[in-house]
């Protein structure tokens, strides 16, 4: 085990978690059980306050748990000096690589669903009657479990987390001809997949951004239900497409350039090395606007129904505005970059 502020911070966060976890996991089982839509009124305060300690404490968790996902990579570049032979976080990753490759997995999993099951509460809590708490408490199960899952694969790694052999450089990786950020791409658009890699990467974000301008607008009142169904399958459809666009277009394009090496396409160097200081800014703003596609339709799927219709559609019009402004952000950044580099 690597002993330092980051890994200490990591521990308690993650057997914070787990202990939590555990308690909310039972409490909202219990809940689920013993769940009445109709209260006597003699035990309706003891229920309510029950379900408030519930409510409070996953909100309490899942906020602070959402967190363990960026200081997972501020404690992957903390080893770096640790490991032999790492020039990045790359060469940490070789050690435990299938409990790495678990996590990078799980954690932004983790953040997008419990990042939902706050929104949902928001909108469940600010309704009197809580019309949606059923369907809360059957989310905040999912949430318990992957929750769980996380912060054990947290412990795990870092008490095994033993630099005992040396490391390859990273460029072994991102930098060969055979590198799989560059031959899927290359099979599937052929010998010019670089080029097309970033029109795309600029066309697809700009369309996502006019969805969502549209979708603000005062004309979407006016359009018919089967004209908004295509526009949000089409916003879902192309916010999953762009995904691994983006992830290829930085990989092979975008990367390279801003760190002004033609030939290295790590990834890794890109957050870590502090050669492109608002690099995580960049891709930050890029994961908050796309997961916030994902939340609407959480809330559209979840939350929508008689009593909490105005409060949802007022919510997912502030998450709307959120997506436009990261994604948009995120774009403009990339295109200073390029400009002035």
């Amino acid at each position: 085990m690597i002993i330092n502020i980051y890994t200490l911070i990591m521990l308690f966060v993650a057997f914070l978690s787990l202990f939590l976890g555990v308690f909310l996991f039972y409490a909202t089982i219990k809940m689920l059980l013993g769940f009445k839509p109709t209260v006597p009124l003699e035990t309706k305060n003891t229920y309510e306050q029950a379900g408030y300690l519930v409510f409070l404490t996953a909100c309490v968790i899942l906020s602070v748990r959402m967190l363990a996902w960026p200081w997972f990579y501020f404690m992957l570049q903390s080893f770096v000096p640790e490991v032999p032979g790492a020039m990045c976080m790359f060469g940490v990753t070789q050690i435990l690589p299938f409990t790495v490759t678990f996590l990078q997995i799980i954690k932004p999993i983790s953040f997008f669903i419990m990042g939902g099951w706050l929104l949902c509460y928001s909108v469940d809590k600010a309704v009197p009657t809580s019309p949606l708490i059923r369907r809360n408490l059957y989310f905040l199960l999912i949430a318990c479990i992957v929750l769980l899952i996380d912060s054990i694969t947290d412990i795990s790694y870092v008490l095994r987390m033993k630099p005992l052999m040396s490391v390859s450089c990273c460029a072994t990786f991102f930098d060969v001809p055979l590198r799989p950020s560059a031959m899927i791409p290359l099979a599937v658009f052929g010998k010019h997949f670089q080029e097309i890699l970033f029109v795309l990467y600029y066309l697809i974000n700009i369309f996502l951004v006019i969805l969502l301008f549209v979708m603000l607008s005062k004309k979407w009142l006016f359009f018919t239900a089967f004209t908004r169904k295509i526009i949000l399958s089409g916003l879902t459809v192309a916010g999953v497409f762009n995904v691994p666009v983006v992830i290829y277009a930085f990989i092979e394009n975008i990367v390279p350039r801003l760190m002004q090496l033609p030939y290295h396409h790590c990834i890794y160097c890109f957050m870590g090395k502090g050669v492109v200081p608002d690099a995580p800014i960049i891709l930050g703003l890029f994961v908050i606007g796309t997961f916030a596609i994902g939340w609407v339709g959480i809330l559209r799927m979840l939350c929508i129904q008689a009593e909490t219709q105005s409060i949802t559609e007022h919510l997912i019009k502030k998450i709307n505005g959120l997506s436009i402004f990261c994604l948009l952000a995120s774009l403009v950044m990339v295109t200073i970059h390029l400009l002035f580099t």
